[in-house]
């Protein structure tokens, strides 16, 4: 069975991780799909309701998004780790939701935006009771969350203003970094912006 919503509605059922594996449970999967988004949008606004979120599914490269081939949507592509693995299954597709907020078809993400998106996933492991420890593993994504996590005592609430400001992560700029951080060096909000490879 697929799944997809327009727009998602959060589930307040509380999971019971021990009843089955991932791979073999996709209204839990999409459960948890469901409440991520619900989270998502709490902590950094609203996500492009033209866009539609689908069913996560698996792929020998994930985690990472994947768009469907007319941009009409997109959907948490999972790693085979997580096919038998609840605490990989909260990790991943938690920290996906956070690209799938703005869907921009693929274009690189800057760090602002994964350090946002490993934040979120680990909140969320915390939240459904999993322990975060040793993740992430790339130093990349350790770097990323270094920087949101600078953004202050409250980098969701600034995170969320941002997008609200320039109404995507990608689209958000060195002027409006520098107006709700102004004790931000010209090389952090530099490196914020950047858009490396992550892996």
């Amino acid at each position: 069975m697929s799944w997809a919503l327009g727009s998602l509605i959060g589930i307040g059922v509380k999971l019971d991780f021990n009843k089955s594996y991932p791979v073999n449970d996709e209204p839990r999967l999409w459960q948890l799909q469901t409440e991520f988004m619900t989270e998502a949008e709490g902590l950094f606004g609203s996500r492009d309701q033209a866009k539609i979120i689908y069913q996560p599914s698996w792929d020998v490269d994930g985690p990472h998004v994947r768009y469907t081939p007319n941009k009409d949507g997109a959907f948490a592509e999972l790693g085979f780790n997580a096919k038998t693995d609840w605490r990989m299954v909260v990790y991943q597709p938690s920290h996906e939701t956070v690209h799938l907020l703005d869907q921009h078809g693929g274009q690189q993400t800057n760090l602002l935006e994964e350090g946002a998106a490993v934040r979120f996933s680990l909140d969320m492991m915390n939240k459904y009771g999993f322990d975060p420890a040793g993740l992430p593993e790339i130093d990349s994504y350790k770097a990323a969350l270094k920087l949101f996590d600078s953004l202050g005592n409250e980098p969701y609430f600034i995170a969320k203003e941002l997008r609200s400001k320039c109404d995507k992560f990608i689209l958000i700029d060195a002027t409006a970094l520098k107006a709700k951080c102004p004790d931000a060096s010209e090389r952090i909000i530099s490196k914020m912006l950047s858009k490396p490879v992550m892996r």
